[in-house]
């Protein structure tokens, strides 16, 4: 909301700088994003007559103008297609300056002298998109007369700043400026004088009847009828102060309608009288599939959740959200009626976000107008019409609904007042504080009833009236202390968090870095990387690649690899942690997994002054991946199994993880088909579930101390089918061997000559301890025979 100081001083007196008028509004709970000041860096900006114009004698776009600036008569170098003598303008004079510090100088323009510029509004600071269409090619000129050489900015009310409201959604009080109004009146103190709204009316009758079908989705509809209209520009007061507020000047009718939606956060919508073809206005439910075309030009087809006004036959304005183009006030609008009413506000949100139009009208409709501005804001534009458009007001006012206006009461107490703020205040303080902010107030006993008018329907309880004292008291002046009661206890990371940051720092230390990516994803990136094939779709998606829940968080790091490697960043490593969602149904929550994933693409650890990295391989991921374990004291109780179900994973170098025989992720090269997809080259990835990794308890470390004695190894070679993995002969190793066999690790595999198609060469370190003694060469083979003939029985052959 905007809010224009000059327009505001009309409703309160306010006798602070904007500054601080600002500021205090701000710290009373209404932030102020920044304010517009239309007199920075501008003077020496005066009111001109322009007395005569000639075309220049050199220039066939440019005129001579002699202009009177009330001292004297210059001569100014115009090239505006619509200057004209015997009109009033604003004119900028040598040494003076402009919006963003451009600054005036004497001139010559094609040997003849200038003596300063006459401005179009866009020169004085005005967006393009809101100068009235007959001025938006050439220089504004006063429909008034005006006296030469007087302010310029004062002329066009343009001596003025304005405030830009950022509101929350339960203060669509100050939506309008008689809300405005208030709260600098709770603030600063001081009587809120309201606009005039005094009608005229006409011996005749209103002839428009209304007819509500359905009470829920409009419960009260109000109009009234204005006739003998001249449309012309509305006055230049009214046009400034909607330029100010972000609107675009059209016609006194349109103009008037704005106007008063600013003034009372009512939105009120003009029709054609002789357009509507009947005597009888019905509100109803839109039939399914009805078209109707808005006033944008645009037909739009209606669902049985949109209300619509109509003329008995066929809709003529789509409630609470646009007009129709079939009712539109246009120059020969001799006529009008004028709408007034109140629309159910999810109705009405609803239609305007399946449309995509939003408009002053339905941002307003969408929080519900206030009861008891809907028949002022009706009469205030029709006094409007009778003043600035010659119009006649019709006697009386058709409606149909029930327009409750009776004010709600919350009943609280100085004691639950100052209890909640940990305030001192006397009742009498309380009691000025809520009168000040427009609220009738009266204590009885010790209780104190709030009368509470319908502008402030967001106050429902007695912590609102609360949270209302404090504003207006102040939050810097409630007192600062410690909670009472209570022990302090230092806060602490929680296991999980603590476990996270730990790995962390884990990947960071491994040269990985943390990717944030958005929780949804394609439909087609569904099933990827996963046992999960279907997820939950979003209602209104924001668009098609961001319409439904991910299921792994593997697929948007191969889109970050894409990006960067596109980009001439060859050597990624990312990882991130987050949710992935499994549906329960469309109608239900999902359940969210804590997972991590991590990808590699490029050469790892490659410096300037080492020879080049090592390739980003499966078994450099595993390596990083038995680190994180290797962290978590977990790493005895995971295994990795060869994995081939999934599709964008290469069916050789891909694993599935278990921890203690429970899967709780994946690892693997991409497929070369997929890579090749994605524009990427050898590139791994894996995906852990946390939350399963995290349920393991591992308990405390245990020191364990450095060997007195030596430890004897051995080396082994066996010639196995190739389908057997080095796990299962590790297994095998471990299961036969004494509790001296301490470590197993393969060091070398071979295929190829000399070796049995179908058959692989595995060649094993195993080392033996003995903490107790030294173990002698007897010894070993002793403890070395039976891992032998273990292996022999499994049908291996020992080379």
């Amino acid at each position: 909301m905007r809010v224009s100081r000059e327009w505001l001083e009309t409703f309160i007196d306010i006798n602070v700088s904007t500054d601080e008028l600002s500021e205090t509004i701000t710290r009373g709970g209404i932030e102020v994003d920044s304010i517009d000041d239309y007199t920075l860096d501008v003077n020496n900006l005066v009111v001109g007559y322009v007395k005569s114009v000639e075309p220049h004698p050199e220039a066939d776009r440019l005129n001579l103008c002699q202009v009177d600036v009330g001292e004297e008569t210059v001569q100014i170098v115009c090239g505006a297609p619509n200057v004209k003598e015997d009109s009033y303008v604003a004119a900028v004079l040598p040494g003076g300056r402009l919006p963003g510090g451009v600054k005036i100088k004497r001139a010559k323009l094609r040997g003849e002298k200038s003596e300063g510029m006459i401005c179009s509004l866009q020169e004085l600071g005005i967006k393009e998109e809101f100068v009235p269409e007959e001025y938006k090619h050439g220089i504004f000129m006063f429909n008034t007369k005006q006296t030469p050489g007087e302010d310029a900015l004062k002329a066009l009310y343009l001596s003025d700043q304005v405030l830009d409201f950022d509101l929350t959604p339960n203060r669509k009080d100050a939506l309008s400026m008689i809300g405005a109004a208030y709260e600098t009146s709770a603030l600063f103190g001081g009587e809120v004088k309201a606009p005039n709204i005094s009608v005229n009316e006409a011996d005749e009758t209103v002839t428009t009847s209304v007819k509500n079908e359905d009470s829920s989705a409009v419960p009260f509809y109000a109009l009234r009828e204005v006739k003998d209209i001249v449309i012309q520009p509305a006055p230049l007061w009214m046009q400034v102060r909607l330029i100010k507020a972000g609107i675009r000047p059209i016609n006194n009718v349109v103009d008037i309608s704005n106007y008063v939606l600013l003034e009372f956060g009512q939105p009120l919508h003009m029709f054609d009288k002789n357009r509507i073809q009947a005597d009888e206005i019905v509100t109803r439910r839109a039939e399914e599939n009805e078209k109707f075309t808005t006033l944008d030009g645009k037909e739009r087809v209606l669902s049985a959740e949109d209300i619509v006004i109509t003329n008995g036959e066929y809709p003529i304005a789509l409630a609470g959200v646009m007009g129709g183009l079939n009712t539109e006030v246009t120059d020969q609008t001799t006529n009008v009626v004028i709408e007034s009413a109140l629309f159910d506000p999810v109705r009405v949100r609803k239609t305007s976000s399946r449309l995509n139009l939003r408009s002053e009208a339905s941002q307003r409709f969408e929080k519900g107008p206030s009861h008891e501005f809907v028949l002022a804001a009706l009469n205030r534009a029709a006094y409007l019409l009778e003043k600035y458009a010659s119009a006649t007001t019709l006697n009386g006012i058709s409606s149909d609904g029930v327009l409750n206006l009776e004010n709600s009461v919350i009943t609280t107490s100085s004691d639950f007042i100052n209890n909640r703020l940990g305030t001192d205040l006397p009742s009498s303080e309380i009691l000025n504080t809520l009168e000040r902010l427009g609220l009738g107030a009266k204590k009885t006993g010790d209780m104190i009833e709030v009368i509470v008018p319908s502008r402030r329907d967001d106050l429902k309880i007695p912590e609102d009236i609360s949270e209302e004292v404090a504003r207006i008291y102040g939050y810097d002046n409630v007192p600062s202390s410690l909670p009472k009661y209570s022990e302090i206890t230092p806060g602490r990371l929680t296991d999980e968090q603590a476990k996270t940051r730990v790995i962390k720092r884990q990947l960071n230390a491994h040269g990985l870095s943390e990717a944030i990516n958005y929780a949804l994803t394609s439909e087609d990136r569904i099933g990827e990387f996963t046992q999960i094939k279907e997820g939950l779709k979003l209602l209104m998606p924001m668009s098609e690649d961001r319409s439904i829940l991910r299921t792994s968080l593997i697929p948007h790091l191969v889109d970050n690899a894409t990006y960067n490697v596109n980009r001439q960043q060859k050597n990624v490593a990312i990882f991130e942690i987050g949710n992935i969602f499994v549906t329960n149904g469309q109608d239900k929550l999902p359940d969210e997994v804590l997972k991590i994933a991590g990808l590699m693409t490029g050469v790892h650890h490659q410096t300037q002054w080492e020879k080049p990295g090592q390739a980003s391989d499966f078994y450099t991921l595993k390596g990083i991946v038995e680190a994180i374990f290797e962290k978590l004291n977990l790493s005895n109780r995971v295994n990795y199994h060869s994995a081939s179900h999934f599709d964008e994973l290469h069916p050789g170098r891909s694993a599935e993880i278990t921890l203690d025989n429970k899967v709780v992720g994946l690892i693997g090269e991409l497929h070369p088909t997929y890579g090749e997809a994605h524009d990427l080259g050898q590139t791994v990835v894996f995906e852990l579930n946390l939350e399963e990794i995290f349920s393991y308890k591992t308990g405390n470390i245990l020191y364990e101390f450095l060997p007195k004695y030596p430890s004897i190894s051995r080396d082994i070679a066996l010639e196995v089918e190739d389908s057997v993995s080095v796990q299962t002969i590790i297994d095998t190793m471990k299961s036969n061997a004494s509790k001296h066999l301490i470590d197993v690790y393969p060091f070398d595999v071979y295929q190829g000559e000399h070796i049995e198609e179908g058959k692989k060469s595995i060649a094993l370190h195993l080392t033996y301890l003995d903490r107790e003694q030294t173990l002698t060469d007897k010894d070993v083979e002793a403890l070395h025979q039976p891992v032998i003939d273990a292996l022999v029985d499994k049908g291996y052959t020992i080379r």
